[in-house]
């Protein structure tokens, strides 16, 4: 399994962890730093990476972690063993169950069916989503599940909040194994509007930046550019005109 460690996978994410008065702040960390502090904008503890447990010694969350995660979810979500139980205000239920061994791992021709393993990583309770992370034999997804009505939406990471809390969005790359990650969501709140998502077809590094206000998200993308066969890093940003989502990059401008 070729992955970076799963905190850069939250660190490209996208949150307003803080007040939108921080967003400065914020930005310059991640363009210093080449990488954003972890999101906090749900209200599950964060694993440590330094103690994985024994049960599974390549994947970082135990089902120990996720114990408090579904005390804090209102009965909204139950473990019995190796299912994760999702129920949804409108009466319905959804099981996640796990099955991770040597012989499901091995099993040819599809590991991504027969070999998984489901955590409920994070909730957010303004707003009732679910964020659950399945790790598969040689890759990872994560899925944004409204208890509303069970609706899930795959996001390449953990999202950050925008300012007021309308979006959350998530960025992330990878070079590895799980290119499915690579890319941008954007996420209403508001279960009535459309989201966003893009996957790169070619060789594009996407990292957070930093939300400007509800309506644009800052961007920066690593890619061959404006014919160059060498990689540039140029800005982007993604906004919202008239109800849509719009993806934009421009080369920087020369030095003066």
């Amino acid at each position: 399994m070729q992955m970076r460690p799963v905190l850069v996978s939250l660190i490209l994410l996208t949150s307003g962890c803080c007040a939108q008065a921080q967003e400065p702040a914020l930005a310059l960390r991640c363009l210093q730093e080449n990488s954003c502090p972890p999101p906090q904008d749900g209200i599950c503890e964060r694993p440590s990476l330094d103690g994985r447990s024994g049960e599974r010694q390549v994947y970082p969350f135990s089902l120990a972690y996720d114990k408090p995660c579904i005390s804090r979810s209102k009965s909204s979500a139950v473990r019995d063993g190796d299912t994760l139980r999702l129920m949804f205000r409108n009466g319905t239920m959804r099981a996640y169950k796990n099955n991770w061994s040597e012989k499901a791992c091995e099993q040819d021709p599809s590991p991504y069916e027969h070999c998984r393993f489901y955590v409920l990583y994070d909730y957010f309770p303004a707003h009732e989503l679910f964020l659950v992370h399945v790790e598969y034999y040689e890759s990872d997804e994560w899925l944004l599940v409204r208890r509303l009505n069970g609706k899930q939406e795959k996001v390449v990471a953990p999202p950050r909040y925008s300012p007021n809390k309308k979006w959350l969005a998530s960025v992330y790359w990878t070079e590895g194994t799980d290119d499915g990650n690579n890319g941008i969501d954007i996420v209403s709140t508001n279960p009535a509007q459309r989201s966003f998502h893009y996957r790169p077809r070619e060789y594009e590094l996407w990292e957070f930046v930093r939300w400007d206000g509800d309506d644009r998200l800052v961007l920066t993308v690593t890619w061959q550019g404006g014919g160059n066969p060498e990689q540039v890093t140029w800005p982007a940003e993604v906004m919202r005109v008239k109800g849509e989502w719009q993806l934009k990059r421009w080369a920087p401008a020369p030095p003066r």
